[in-house]
């Protein structure tokens, strides 16, 4: 069994959206510019971070059956 992943940081999830991405974002009232937005992102993207790992352990658990 694989040890348990550490969560991204905060810094390295707001870095890894792309500019144009950004952009869109903005355009729809999303600015990542804004703290308490951009803490309501990255929680959401570590959120689903753990639902992906979530998965892949339970496909994991499957295949050794």
């Amino acid at each position: 069994m694989r040890p348990a992943r550490r969560p991204r940081s905060a810094a390295a999830i707001l870095r890894s959206v792309p500019p144009e991405d950004r952009l869109i974002m903005r355009r729809l009232g999303y600015d990542l510019d804004d703290p308490e937005f951009a803490a309501l992102f990255v929680e959401g993207v570590r959120a689903a971070d753990e639902a992906i790992a979530e998965q892949e352990r339970w496909e994991r658990e499957l295949s050794l059956r």
